[in-house]
Parts: C-alpha cells; sequence; structure tokens
C-alpha cells in the first residue's frame, strides 16, 4: 500500500450524502450550508451530528441558537446547491436570494427544506471541538419525510465540475 496524506484520503471517500444545515439568527432569520459530514450517531436516544467548520456563518447560528434542522437533498434541491454551498450567509440571505421553499417546523423555531427528502428537527445537545471545525450532536425531536423522494449523493469532481447522483 501506498501512504498518503489524510487530506488525500478524505477526498476519495465518496459518495457522500448532500445534506443542508440550517438555523436562525437572534431575529429568527434562517441560513444554513451544504455539508458533507454528517453521521448518525444513536437511536435511542435518537442522535446526529454534523461537522461544521468555525468560521461558517451557520456555526455561529447553531452556538447561538442552540437548534438546527439537517435536510437530506434530492434532485429538486440541486439548483441551491451553489448559493449554500458556496456563499456566505453573513453575506447575503440565502433564502431570499434562491427562493427556496420552507415549512415551519414542530418543537424548533429553524425551517424545514419543502422538497427535502428527511427533514430532522434537532435540538443542540453538546460540541465537541475538532481543530478547524466543531462537531454539533443534534438530538432528533423530530424526522419528516418526502414519501418516494431519492437522496442525493456527491460523487466528487469529474472533468472540473461536481458529479451528483440520487440513489
Amino acid at each position: 500500500m501506498k501512504e498518503i496524506s489524510a487530506g488525500d484520503a478524505f477526498s476519495k471517500l465518496k459518495p457522500e450524502l448532500v445534506v443542508f444545515v440550517i438555523s436562525i439568527d437572534k431575529n429568527q432569520k434562517p441560513s444554513g450550508l451544504v455539508a458533507a459530514r454528517f453521521l448518525k450517531c444513536s437511536r435511542n436516544p435518537p442522535l446526529i451530528a454534523v461537522s461544521i467548520g468555525k468560521e461558517s456563518n451557520t456555526h455561529n447560528l447553531i452556538t447561538t441558537s442552540k437548534e438546527f434542522v439537517v435536510a437530506v437533498a434530492n434532485q429538486d434541491l440541486l439548483p441551491y446547491i451553489e448559493v449554500f454551498g458556496r456563499e456566505s450567509g453573513s453575506e447575503i440571505d440565502k433564502f431570499e436570494k434562491t427562493k427556496i421553499e420552507k415549512l415551519p417546523a414542530k418543537h424548533i423555531k429553524s425551517p424545514l427544506l419543502k422538497k427535502a427528502s428527511i427533514n430532522f428537527e434537532c435540538k443542540l445537545e453538546k460540541e465537541i471541538d475538532m481543530g478547524s471545525s466543531t462537531l454539533f450532536l443534534g438530538k432528533v425531536l423530530a424526522s419528516h419525510i418526502n414519501e418516494g423522494k431519492k437522496m442525493l449523493f456527491n460523487y466528487g469532481k469529474g472533468y472540473g465540475e461536481y458529479i451528483f447522483k440520487e440513489l
């Protein structure tokens, strides 16, 4: 076997499930990002985790609001990945710019994404420092599904473009 850097090895871990992570600011205005680091942690109690870079606006929102939504993407959400994945919510209103459809959550103030395959409403349970990012552990208060919707996966780059496929 050939030894490579951890970063190079991480880039080989494809496909990755595409999720949006949404939270709110002190005025209840939502923002979010697209994340690749999502983990199911426990069924009882139901816990999931997302790893978010410390420099991101969404990191600050989750730290302040103590809540977040994880919305599992599908083909319907593909047009929004560019804005939610590359632009900063501290500089633009991603929801206003994209007109992405949202729904009220049942237990928290952060909104659900209407067209997501699955939405998880989460209350922040724990923050774990991971160096350049924080692992946010959330207790799932409610889960919502769009029956029949597939899930979107990132297969990495091909010819300079990201390759997304539904499974």
